[in-house]
């Protein structure tokens, strides 16, 4: 099957959740289908981006039209918010060349995804009749875009663009064959908020890559202390963008952590150390700020932690992350909201306040047979739910049937043609019947 998906945005050099979920259930649905990939990038600016994730996973990446491009930058300065995706709902005017293309690719392609709403009044109106239209959320856009406008300046024009996604995502729901959540709490809240029948959404919640995380031995791991210059401390580890709730639980989970008495490390790896900390307090513990890393020092870095800090407080899906954390093996540290997304027990450690962190801490559970069984229990439900193979196969089930019907009716009508025979061949001769 021919497969297309849109996206507002470029999906490399991989830097985030969503470009990670992209290359990761993408490349998996490849190996049996072809995929592009269609993007419209505000910073792509100069010439089409092409290129190739593998032998059947093609990505081309337009830049966004001049008058475009000087749009969203003036809503930003007029609103100190980044606009881009939601203009693409109904205020952009696309470059000549997206639109030409965009139309001929998905025109003929067997399945169109939007991915995220923004692109889907495009994407799905230039779909033939008979294609198969999936939205695949990666969160409630209408419940996230809430609050990435909150505070912003011009709040009647913000106020417009909230509505805009609302419509636009509801178009994009009530449109699709088949609506994609992350989480069962969003599929919940997309069926209610957009009067959907919950049986519309399916859930393919976020993954990981399992076999990037072997099980690391003691004297790797001291290794890896010894060049970070930690010692015998507690290593602590947090996982994230620059994504405002990524920031925002990071400052509380600190917060937290020095209440605890919290003395030892942590490394905290993604574009978060890119935030802005001005006004941040002091705290009783080291933090090692690496920024973005290359995925062998990330492994590194999770499979030698003694805690993974998935103390959230805001945002929606599932988090990339706590996957990330669970498949290396690490001590999952979760409040009730950081834990969503996972419906099994015993695959953590609770603690919803700064209490409850200081006696774990204290016990030093990481070092505990009960702390050993609580990683192995997070590392099977890691491999055995959201490996990202797994999730690729409950978005291909959705069409997989299509396929298979096509393939039914193919076979049908060969047997119901007549034959068609070669007399020279088939048919005896008058003097062989006469011998």
């Amino acid at each position: 099957m021919k497969i297309v998906v849109l996206s507002t945005f470029d999906i490399t050099p991989v830097r985030d959740g969503g470009q990670t979920r992209y290359v990761s259930v993408y490349k998996n649905i490849a190996k049996e289908h072809d995929v592009t990939l269609i993007a419209y990038d505000f910073k792509q600016t100069d010439h089409i981006r092409r290129y190739k994730l593998a032998d059947r996973f093609d990505v081309i990446v337009f830049p966004a039209a001049p008058g475009d491009q000087h749009h969203v930058w003036h809503i930003m300065e007029k609103t100190r918010r980044l606009a881009h995706d939601v203009l693409c709902i109904r205020e952009y005017h696309f470059s000549d060349e997206f639109v030409r293309d965009a139309r001929q690719i998905i025109g003929v392609a067997d399945v169109v995804v939007a991915s995220h709403p923004y692109l889907a009044l495009l994407g799905f109106g230039f779909a033939k009749r008979n294609a198969i239209k999936i939205y695949e959320a990666h969160n409630v856009e209408y419940d996230i875009k809430e609050q990435h406008f909150r505070g912003g300046l011009g709040a009647a024009q913000l106020d417009s663009f909230v509505d805009t996604v609302y419509h636009g995502e509801r178009m994009a729901c009530r449109e699709a064959n088949f609506v994609t959540t992350v989480s069962a709490h969003d599929a919940d809240r997309m069926a209610q908020l957009y009067d959907v029948p919950r049986s519309n959404i399916t859930v393919a919640p976020n993954g990981v890559d399992c076999s990037q995380y072997p099980i690391w031995d003691k004297a790797s791991r001291d290794e890896l202390r010894s060049k970070l210059q930690i010692g015998d401390k507690t290593l602590a580890v947090f996982l994230g963008s620059g994504y405002g709730p990524n920031v925002e639980s990071y400052f509380k989970a600190r917060q937290l952590l020095a209440e605890a008495g919290f003395d030892g490390a942590v490394a905290l790896i993604g574009s978060i150390a890119q935030a802005d900390r001005t006004g941040w307090p002091d705290v009783p513990f080291d933090e090692l700020w690496f920024d973005y890393v290359e995925d062998d020092l990330k492994i590194a870095l999770l499979s030698s932690a003694d805690i993974a800090l998935q103390l959230l407080f805001s945002g929606g899906g599932t988090n990339l992350k706590l996957f990330d954390y669970m498949a290396a093996g690490c001590l999952v540290v979760a409040n009730d909201f950081g834990a969503r997304g996972v419906s099994a027990d015993g695959w953590h450690v609770a603690a919803q306040n700064a209490s409850e962190l200081q006696t774990l801490l204290r016990e030093r559970v990481w070092e505990t047979e009960r702390g050993e069984a609580i990683r192995a229990k997070a590392r099977a439900i890691a491999k055995e739910q959201f490996d990202w193979s797994i999730i690729a196969k409950k978005i291909t089930s959705l069409f997989s049937p299509r396929l298979d019907m096509a393939a039914a009716e193919i076979a049908a009508a060969d047997m119901a043609a007549p034959a068609i025979i070669d007399e020279s061949e088939q048919t005896p001769n008058r003097e062989a019947l006469s011998a």
